[in-house]
């Protein structure tokens, strides 16, 4: 049976923020956001060969209904994905197909529903990227269906917003660690194996 590897990247501020306040209502974007994302568009090896790794692993995505919102109309002409993308949400809507390749499905039956869909639209050997937001890793963690974390740290302090790790069940998931870089511009780039081992 083939076993399809769920991974999880997310960029960080050092206390853990994926955003700040403003980013939690519409159009769900803040300078602070940027902040701790802004390193995937800088000229350095060693964040193009993170972001080509991924990119040629990726087999499916999937990320939360925020996260496609906060891109507005731009999304209706192209994409960072060109794969099959499920987007977490409780609004039902028809499959958009766009000419660079990329499709998005609306899933409403929840994250674990999501991600299995994702794993039957991977080709051999691709992963499921789960991409964010903050909630939709949340609940796939709480689900134990990532199977790598990649966590991407950005040296700012946010203070207030939204933590990516909160919200979590009452449990230890011991992480293995896989890696480490640190790129030009001073982003830690930590990498995981999730240990599905129940633990109290």
């Amino acid at each position: 049976m083939n076993t399809v590897i769920v991974r999880c990247d997310m960029s960080v501020s050092i206390d853990g923020f994926v955003c700040g306040l403003e980013a939690q209502k519409p159009p769900f974007l803040d300078d602070r956001f940027f902040r701790v994302t802004d390193w995937q568009f800088t000229d350095d090896d060693a964040v193009k060969a993170l972001t080509t790794e991924r990119h040629e692993q990726a087999g499916a995505y999937v990320l939360g209904r925020r996260m496609y919102d906060s891109a507005g109309e731009h999304w209706s002409v192209e994409s960072p994905y060109q794969k099959d993308v499920f987007i977490v949400t409780h609004r039902a809507q028809e499959v958009i197909r766009l000419e660079d390749g990329t499709v998005f499905h609306f899933a409403t039956d929840g994250v674990p529903a999501a991600i299995e869909a994702a794993k039957q639209a991977c080709e051999p050997g691709k992963k499921v990227h789960v991409s964010g937001g903050a909630a939709v890793v949340q609940q796939a963690l709480a689900a134990g269906l990532i199977d790598e974390l990649h966590l991407h740290v950005s040296s700012v302090l946010i203070g207030q917003g939204t933590r990516l790790l909160d919200n979590l069940p009452d449990r230890m998931v011991e992480l293995e660690p896989t890696g480490s870089v640190t790129d030009a511009a001073g982003v830690i780039h930590l990498s995981f194996r999730v240990s599905h081992d129940q633990k109290g």
